[in-house]
């Protein structure tokens, strides 16, 4: 793909044949500096453990959509679900994970995924659209600036206990 080249997308939503491409960019949600106290291959397999389930068991609260490109290739996901907000005491749509293959990274289909969000977010009535991002997700947070989500919330950590007893 010629990367001057912005890719017109389809989106639809997901199905059990998008299976193995859904899981397989799970990846690239945590492709970005190290998260402290963190371990990489168990966040990859939390997400795929998620999207697997959104995939097996859909759930009204809950969307999954993929991109395609002009010959129908899969491109992106995007996956949507609620969240409770706490000062207005209601629920809000929530951008749990949006991906994009590399190839088409930089090309319009992020974007056109966060579009669909909206949509998907405005006719079921919701007054926000939320997502969560890492500090160290830089390239995520610009993103997400240019397309007119402000940061509200920073949330900090601490260990109290090794990694190890606080799973399971």
């Amino acid at each position: 793909m010629d990367p001057a080249v912005r890719v017109n997308v389809r989106i639809r939503p997901a199905l059990a044949a998008d299976r193995e491409f859904v899981l397989g960019l799970a990846p690239r949600l945590v492709e970005f500096d190290d998260v402290p106290g963190r371990d990489r291959e168990q966040m990859v397999s939390r997400d795929r453990a998620v999207l697997a389930r959104v995939l097996d068991v859909p759930a009204a609260d809950s969307a999954l959509f993929v991109a395609e490109d002009q010959s129908g290739r899969p491109v992106g996901f995007i996956h949507l679900t609620t969240a409770e907000d706490y000062y207005s005491d209601s629920t809000t749509a929530h951008v749990a994970d949006v991906v994009v293959v590399p190839e088409a990274s930089s090309r319009g289909v992020g974007a056109a995924l966060i579009a669909h969000a909206e949509t998907w977010a405005v006719d079921r009535g919701f007054a926000l659209l939320t997502l969560n991002v890492f500090v160290g997700n830089r390239r995520a947070r610009e993103f997400y600036e240019r397309l007119g989500f402000e940061e509200e919330w920073l949330r900090c950590i601490k260990r109290v206990r090794p990694q190890a007893e606080t799973s399971g």
